[in-house]
């Protein structure tokens, strides 16, 4: 199959992590796929050029109206069976573009389920709600990458249920696991001290991300230490919390980091305490490495941590549950092992990037028919 993927940008974030890794596994595995970018070239885009997939950068600004005539020249060029759309604006100019040129074939990839509320103007979202059942090409099929944002779909935006399809986002587990150190020797590589039990993040350092619940939390856990990895909106205000919080000390503020690996094999336990979560897929890559997971009860990380099974769940911005959930991890290190060992078994029986490639198979195969 001709695939196109056409995605708003190639920077941070779930959703470019999986095309990173679906692109050149479905070349792999036969398909003819290139990758189309809104926005300027990046590390990302980088990487799945080396890996052989070719990707074409629209160089264009997000209100910018060439995107309406350049993505369907490329479109027309590529002459694809299936256009693969992410993320919100690459979702609709996508879909207008494939009926454009006539592509029949467009999967539309929703990595953001329920947080189109909070992202798109009421008058647009009341619009497309009413309008998107119904708009072309026939044979439109839309993936969702949780059990909460399939509910939400049928119940809130009432697609047909025939045309949803549930596909996680995958976890490339040989990838986490290759070069492997020891916890002591991952903490000396990116500078934390070695001695003292350690609790992990990776992620923006933006208000919907928690971090403020994480730091309150650390200054309620005597000698307890955390790796906060990632940039956002936040970061200096979130430094500055820590230290007023008291916790500055123990509060490790290490940036982005390219390859967060060396983060997660370093720590005892993995922290995600989102306020609104799609899927969560350092949660799932924690839990694939054997960390137990902290995280809160909502969107996709209520399919990605299985409440004291694989980790533990509290409700959002309940601190006083996150702290608690956070001191017996801590203190009860058996335990923790023992939910840690639980859900990397889970995470590679459900969660492969093979496993994600086949399900994506199958909507293809779905939608061509």
């Amino acid at each position: 199959m001709r695939v196109v993927h056409v995605i708003d940008h190639l920077g941070a974030g779930g959703a470019q992590r999986l095309v990173a890794d679906l692109a050149p596994r479905q070349k792999q595995r036969g398909h003819i796929v290139t990758v189309v970018c809104l926005r300027h070239p990046t590390q990302t885009g980088r990487v799945l050029e080396t890996a052989g997939v070719p990707v074409h950068y629209l160089r264009l600004g997000r209100t910018d109206p060439r995107q309406t005539i350049d993505l369907p020249a490329l479109l027309h060029k590529e002459s694809p069976d299936i256009v693969h759309t992410h993320l919100t604006l690459s979702c609709l100019l996508g879909r207008i573009a494939a009926v454009m040129v006539g592509v029949e074939a467009v999967v539309v990839h929703d990595h953001e389920a329920d947080a189109e509320i909070f992202i798109t103007p009421a008058p647009l979202l009341a619009l497309k709600r009413l309008i998107e059942p119904y708009l072309p090409p026939r044979g439109v099929r839309y993936i969702v990458i949780s059990h909460s944002a399939l509910a939400y779909a049928c119940q809130v935006r009432h697609l047909p249920e025939s045309n949803l399809f549930l596909v996680p986002n995958g976890v490339d587990i040989a990838y986490l696991e290759r070069g492997r150190v020891s916890s002591k020797a991952a903490r000396e590589q990116i500078g934390l001290p070695v001695d003292v039990p350690l609790i992990g993040y990776a992620g923006r350092i933006a208000p919907e991300k928690g971090i403020d619940l994480l730091l309150e939390a650390l200054s309620r856990l005597s000698g307890v230490h955390a790796a906060i990895a990632g940039h956002g909106p936040l970061a200096n205000e979130m430094q500055a919390y820590a230290r007023k919080l008291g916790v500055a000390e123990r509060a490790h503020f290490l940036g982005h980091l390219d390859d967060i690996r060396p983060l997660l094999w370093a720590c005892d336990v993995y922290v995600q305490p989102s306020r609104r979560e799609a899927f969560g897929l350092a949660a799932a890559e924690a839990s694939a490495l054997g960390l137990p997971v902290v995280a809160s009860r909502i969107g996709g990380l209520r399919d990605v941590v299985l409440d004291k099974v694989t980790g533990m769940l509290f409700q959002p911005d309940n601190v006083d549950e996150l702290a608690s959930s956070l001191e017996i991890l801590v203190e009860n290190v058996e335990y923790a092992r023992m939910l840690g060992s639980a859900g990397q078994h889970y995470v590679c029986q459900y969660f492969t990037i093979d496993e994600v490639l086949d399900r994506i198979d199958k909507v293809y195969r779905n939608i061509l028919r």
